[in-house]
């Protein structure tokens, strides 16, 4: 019993953190004897799926060259991480929409890519070498 709420605190704290909906309580999280595998298989993958949702690819030159990395998550300073005002181009391969600011926490300048979408060139939004942060929504 003390495992299954150790693993369902566990499901809960990757579910905040990913921004999903919980069961009205831990227990719900667990399957009960009705329940069969697949049914948690099938849960498990819809985390999954919301990790899939905040999926962009970006690309220091135009037109998808050069040094390359993914985001999965808001990024508030890419100072931080050594990509600040160097985006050039960015493919979003995931479902939600991504927007690329030119100030720190979505501050500035800035234009979005809808799930699916992609930008050879982010000159022709005005925004090449200029991006300091990254939000999904």
């Amino acid at each position: 019993m003390r495992m299954r709420h150790i693993a369902a605190a566990g499901i809960a704290t990757a579910a905040l953190t990913l921004g999903a909906a919980l069961p009205a309580s831990a227990s719900d999280a667990q399957p009960s004897a009705g329940r069969s595998h697949a049914v948690t298989a099938h849960h498990a993958a819809g985390l999954g799926a919301l990790v899939a949702a905040r999926e962009v690819q970006v690309f220091q030159d135009a037109g998808y060259q050069n040094r390359r990395t993914t985001f999965t998550e808001d990024m508030w300073d890419l100072s931080k991480d050594g990509w600040n005002d160097t985006i050039s181009s960015a493919k979003n391969l995931g479902t939600r929409t991504v927007t690329f600011y030119s100030g720190v926490k979505g501050t500035g300048a800035h234009f979005s890519l809808a799930g699916g979408d992609w930008e050879a060139h982010f000159g022709n939004r005005g925004m090449s070498d200029t991006t300091t942060s990254i939000m999904f929504r």
